[in-house]
């Protein structure tokens, strides 16, 4: 799992209950500083300065709130531009136009899980180059798969998908180094790939399941998975 030398300041308050989401960042590699007090949020951001990168606001927040927000943080962090990742805000368009021209690019529309809230704040994190699908990045999806194996087919999701490979969730997965065939649907086509198990989860951290590679994929079929991650990426950019 990535670890990040990098933080997050997480601000939070009653109404949005940020704080068990910000417990999942800690579990998924990413180090947040979490905070329900303005006052307090800005005292670690300049207390961090220099290792804060990106900030998490509610977005049932006023607009202006959040604006003075990043401006008391970057403020803080002696005026360096802050990722800044808006979390469940209304689908106005208007509202969404507002927050871009004040720099927000990152956002998480509700309803959601703990993975697409990591995912999002790892994007804030990254550069550039990292959020490039051929670089492996994984984004966190769910669709529905066939695993064979050993002359069995099984029911199964894929929790993420990357155009080299997929953690599976399924129940008693296959040891590492084990081969099986994969089918599931991307867009209107559905896809039917050859994988190798890269390694087994057995435990619910969060997810009982196998990471996979895939093998010998056809030229076509990896365009597709590209363009569907690229698709994923895109849904969390504002």
């Amino acid at each position: 799992m990535t670890r990040y030398d990098r933080l997050t300041l997480v601000f939070d308050t009653a109404a949005s209950s940020l704080g068990d989401a910000t417990l999942r960042l800690v579990a998924q590699g990413i180090d947040p500083l979490y905070a329900s007090d303005e006052d307090e949020l800005v005292l670690l951001a300049r207390e961090h300065k220099g290792r804060v990168a990106s900030l998490v606001v509610p977005g049932d927040l006023p607009l202006q709130r959040i604006a003075r927000v990043l401006k008391r943080v970057e403020s803080a962090l002696g005026g360096v531009r802050v990722a800044s990742v808006v979390v469940a805000p209304p689908r106005r368009r208007a509202l969404l136009a507002a927050l871009r021209a004040r720099g927000v690019r990152w956002v998480v529309f509700a309803p959601y899980d703990a993975s697409e809230l990591r995912f999002a704040v790892a994007a804030a994190l990254a550069s550039g180059d990292a959020l490039e699908p051929r670089r492996g990045l994984r984004v966190p999806i769910r669709l529905p798969v066939f695993v064979r194996h050993a002359r069995e087919t099984r029911p199964g999701e894929i929790a993420d998908l990357a155009v080299g490979g997929a953690f599976v969730a399924i129940a008693e997965p296959p040891g590492p180094g084990a081969a099986l065939s994969l089918e599931f649907p991307i867009g209107e086509r559905m896809l039917r790939v050859q994988a190798l198990v890269a390694h087994r989860r057995e435990e619910a951290r969060p997810l009982v399941g196998m990471g996979v590679a895939f093998t010998g994929l056809s030229s076509l079929d990896e365009r597709l998975i590209e363009g569907f991650v690229r698709e994923r990426i895109d849904a969390f950019r504002l």
